[in-house]
């Protein structure tokens, strides 16, 4: 069986705002006089990029509740973990909040689905975070599932998570391709010898590199077109 294992981010949809709106939330609900944004954006990255490149990353409500606790204790402020779990919880809505599809997401979805392709979420998101973006611009109905750290433990680009994916989906690693945008799943790939297209969006092409490149996800249907036939 054909089958694709799509990420969300920088795949399907787009943050547009989430920085800013994140910040500006946390420094009026948190009585901090300051533009946060540029601190938020890269303790974000920051954080993420640790714990992707030593194995740790488990979860984004964890990534926001760190990223908040990082800036408070900057500035030698102290709160509970409910309250800390509540702030991490309005960081993940700032980005569900966020979340823009890209224009060539629906039309290359519904000529996949003509082909017969089976499509699954493959994400770093949280399963119910990834389910209220797709659900939000209607594309939940695409997909067969959502694997996430949720179901395996641990998150990409750990092997596991691909060993789960394909054992989920019934699927080969030889009839399937991993479909992102994000950097991380070039690794992901080469562990788990699943090839990958990588959407790219932001014209970087990652390391190590991947597959098959494509600039969007209309590229992606005339790829696939090419390695599996219509």
């Amino acid at each position: 069986m054909r089958t694709l294992f799509m990420e969300v981010l920088k795949t399907m949809m787009y943050l547009k705002g989430f920085e800013e709106e994140a910040s500006y939330m946390l420094s009026r609900g948190l009585g901090i006089k300051a533009d946060l944004t540029v601190e938020f954006r890269g303790k974000w990255e920051a954080v993420y990029g640790e714990s992707i490149s030593k194995g740790t990353y488990r979860s984004l409500r964890q990534l926001a509740k760190d990223v908040v606790a990082s800036i408070l204790r900057n500035r030698s402020i102290s709160i509970g973990p409910r309250e800390l779990s509540y702030w991490g919880n309005s960081v993940v809505n700032s980005m569900i909040d966020a979340a823009n599809i890209y224009p060539d997401v629906r039309s290359a979805l519904d000529a996949l689905m003509d082909r017969g392709v089976q499509l699954y979420i493959l994400t770093n998101l949280d399963n119910d975070i990834a389910k209220k973006i797709l659900l939000k611009h209607g594309l939940l109905r695409y997909f067969k599932g959502v694997i996430s750290p949720d179901l395996t433990g641990v998150g990409k680009p750990s092997v596991k998570i691909f060993q789960v994916a394909l054992a989920k989906a019934g699927a080969g690693s030889e009839s399937s391709l991993i479909v992102s945008g994000l950097p991380e799943d070039a690794v992901g790939s080469k562990l788990s010898r699943v090839r990958m297209v990588f959407i790219n969006r932001d014209g970087a092409v990652p390391i190590p590199q991947p597959d098959y490149v494509v600039n969007d996800l209309g590229e992606l249907v005339e790829l696939t077109g090419s390695i599996w036939g219509p």
